[in-house]
């Protein structure tokens, strides 16, 4: 039975000797343990007694158990209809480019919808984890809150006639409702599942490559059928009946208190900035860089591509679910590998996966056979690799589950940015004026995309040779 000590008070001040509860020793990195009171009162002369107050909870189990499945479910749903819905806005791109009101803007402000949404929510994640972190008791109306404005926005959404107010709400808006909406799954997830961690992730981010997989084709159906309005207030009504069951399956393991003088809000940041400094930290951001510079131009380009080789629709939209739906197989592997393995062993099988997709498979694609094995491929290896970050911030922050989800948070944020920059970073190495030209290597003027990216799953692959030496390093040291 798991029971949590809620409450020591003192009253006088503690040991000069003593670390505060709950602090950090950098020199040792472990998090102090509150002694018993026994061993307390021992260590305490008589003119400083000791006043403990114990309040005991029973905690449902974790790793096991009905309500940390529900959790999980719950959680995979989200990441269905909040981040499988981002992985489809490239058939809404290609529909707005050639059906009004929006076929006279430029692909560059149409792509502006699709990345103001993604990168508010990635970046986003940080400060939303932050804030609720330390307002806990606000998490759950926030999210019905953000749940009601969620749908509101795409509602809205569907009355524009101007890029400007879809980049506003199905961008901007979009983005920060969804961001806030999704961001106490990443608290409560180290509460839920520790030994399991790596298995209950993955199986929650595979939802996102799931809703990849099933929406683009759906979505493309309707756009054909009922045009963007209608299917976007279709998409409103799924989207809130889903996720509002999601919602009451989400909730945190320990009960949350509110703040008393004996136990005040902890701040918006820690004090203890130690992790900051962690080598692990700073090389898994610097690999998560390199990795989405890899992968997020392949997910915008993909579709471009295809409909080089074909005029058709349907492969385009087939090959972005199957791009997808290759990171939800993966995301529940590398989660597991991950509880096994060192995650090291992981960032390398993707990035050097990733690395032989571009040059083989890619670089040779000039059939539609070709484009989908690449497809399939380089999405399963490239697209999962956000599912080592829950083993890797759990390598930094231990037990201290608020780390956990602060390093976490991270990751995203890197995430985000790329995904904005890595897109037009690549496109500045497209060959234009070789749009419809057809090569042995590198055609439709995308040698040096290819190039560039395979790179990058080159460095990739290093960065983790590197990071799996430090630890191997360090456990030397340690033994």
């Amino acid at each position: 039975m798991d029971h949590i000590l809620q409450t020591v008070r003192r009253s006088s001040t503690t040991s000069a000797t003593e670390p505060a509860l709950g602090c950090h020793d950098p020199d040792h990195d472990t998090q102090y343990t509150p002694r018993s009171p026994q061993e307390q009162s021992a260590s305490h002369s008589v003119s400083a007694p000791l006043e403990v107050s114990l309040e005991y909870y029973d905690l449902p189990a974790a790793d096991k158990g009905q309500d940390a499945w529900i959790f999980c479910i719950s959680a995979c749903a989200f990441e269905v209809f909040i981040w499988g819905w981002n992985n489809t806005y490239g058939i809404f791109q290609e529909y707005y480019s050639t059906h009004p009101p929006f076929d006279q803007a430029s692909i560059g402000s149409l792509s502006t919808i699709g990345t103001a949404s993604l990168g508010i929510q990635y970046i986003g994640l940080l400060f939303f984890v932050l804030v609720f972190q330390r307002y806990p008791e606000y998490a759950k109306p926030a999210m019905w809150v953000t749940w009601a404005l969620s749908v509101g926005v795409l509602v809205l959404s569907s009355f524009s006639n101007k890029v400007w107010q879809m980049i506003t709400l199905q961008g901007v808006l979009f983005g920060i409702s969804a961001g806030i909406l999704y961001s106490p799954v990443m608290i409560w997830l180290p509460e839920w599942f520790v030994e399991k961690r790596g298995l209950a992730a993955g199986l929650i981010f595979g939802g996102s490559g799931a809703g990849g997989f099933i929406f683009p084709l759906v979505m493309g159906a309707l756009l054909d059928k009922v045009g963007f309005r209608w299917t976007l207030r279709i998409w409103s009504i799924v989207f809130g009946i889903c996720c509002a069951a999601a919602i009451l399956g989400l909730k945190p393991r320990v009960p949350i208190r509110k703040p008393t003088l004996d136990i005040p809000r902890p701040p918006l940041f820690p004090k203890d900035l130690y992790f900051l400094k962690s080598p692990v930290l700073l090389g898994v951001v610097g690999i998560t860089l390199i990795q989405a510079l890899a992968f997020f131009p392949v997910s915008v380009f993909i579709s471009t591509y295809t409909s080089s080789i074909t005029t058709a629709t349907f492969p385009s939209r087939m090959v972005l679910a199957l791009f997808n739906a290759a990171s939800a197989v993966f995301f529940i592997i590398f989660g597991r590998l991950c509880d096994l393995y060192p995650f090291p062993y992981v960032i390398m099988a993707s990035g050097l996966g990733c690395a032989i997709a571009v040059f083989v498979l890619w670089g040779f694609a000039s059939s539609l056979p070709w484009i989908f094995v690449f497809s399939a491929v380089f999405g399963g290896l490239g697209g999962a690799f956000p599912g080592i970050w829950p083993a890797a911030a759990t390598e930094v922050g231990g037990t201290r589950d608020h780390i956990t989800s602060i390093v976490f948070g991270c990751f995203a944020v890197v995430q985000g940015v790329t995904s904005i920059i890595g897109p037009i970073i690549a496109a500045l190495f497209h060959d234009a004026a070789k749009n419809h030209e057809k090569t042995k290597y590198g055609s439709y003027g995308y040698r040096k995309v290819e190039i560039f990216i395979g790179s990058m799953g080159v460095a990739t692959f290093v960065g983790g040779v590197v990071l799996l030496f430090y630890s191997t390093a360090k456990r030397k040291v340690k033994n």
